[in-house]
């Protein structure tokens, strides 16, 4: 049984690492750059799993773990960890999200304010910042959400937003990062059900398809169908979202970060 879960495993880990391969390989990342990647990854979450020991006692445990040398394993935990990509994704999306729900940044209707950079007393683009996503410049947020055209300047000082939702060019680092989270949270969901024997403990996680496909020329009519409802969906949930109480540390509430994602997927011949 060990060895048929281990080839199912493998077999389902050969589907879901093609498409993220292609993108790799579109970017000039090679096997070894890779390799080495995912070397670090074994190790590191062997020992996240059991922290505690010297740093020799740790390689020892990665290399049992892992089939990694422990001279490999020692060296990926002297390397310590990779330098971070400084990515727009989340200050953006947080920015976006308060624009449009909050009411102190929202007149009738719910619809979002015009805003100036600075307005003493009066709600602004700096004091939305500021509020959303603390430590960053302005005006410099302010510049990239208008390169990016998703705000405009409609007077001389004053920005209209143009989107509720920010989807970054292909292969920029935020277009990449969204591949990391989107990919990570989705597989993380499936293998918590998976393991999960309380059916009421499980997440919600649901596909619909078609059982013998559609003809081709109803596939932009569906893509239409499907970006409309799931992004009325997803706004009404935000709204529920936006209208908690943020958990604070003084009051001793721990923050757990949660969400939904929805998808719509087209299957590449070529991964089958």
């Amino acid at each position: 049984m060990a060895s048929e879960l281990k080839a199912a495993l493998l077999s389902a880990y050969t589907r879901l690492l093609r498409p993220l391969v292609r993108i790799l390989l579109r970017n000039g990342v090679s096997y070894p750059e890779f390799a080495e990647v995912a070397k670090k990854v074994f190790v590191t979450v062997v020992i996240d799993e059991s922290p505690t020991g010297d740093a020799d006692a740790l390689a020892a445990r990665a290399a049992i773990r892992t089939g990694i040398t422990r001279s490999e394993a020692l060296r990926v935990l002297s390397d310590g960890n990779s330098p971070s990509i400084e990515s727009n994704l989340n200050r953006i999306t947080r920015v976006l999200t308060g624009w449009h729900t909050d009411t102190a940044y929202t007149g009738p209707y719910g619809l979002p304010l015009e805003l100036r950079l600075t307005q003493r007393d009066q709600p602004s683009f700096s004091s939305l910042v500021e509020t959303y996503s603390p430590g960053t410049q302005p005006i410099a947020l302010l510049k990239e959400l208008i390169r990016i055209g998703v705000v405009k300047e409609i007077e001389v000082g004053r920005f209209r937003v143009l989107t509720r939702t920010y989807l970054p060019k292909t292969d920029v680092p935020d277009s990449l990062e969204r591949i990391g989270q989107a990919v990570q949270h989705l597989i993380e969901t499936v293998e918590h059900n998976r393991l999960e024997v309380d059916p009421e403990r499980r997440l919600f996680e649901r596909t619909v398809y078609a059982d013998d496909g559609i003809c081709e020329e109803d596939l932009p009519r569906f893509k239409s169908y499907v970006r409309g409802r799931s992004q009325l969906l997803l706004e009404d949930i935000d709204n529920w979202l936006s209208q908690l109480e943020k958990p604070s540390t003084e009051k001793g509430k721990r923050a757990i970060q949660t969400g939904i994602g929805i998808y719509h997927y087209v299957e590449n011949k070529s991964d089958d």
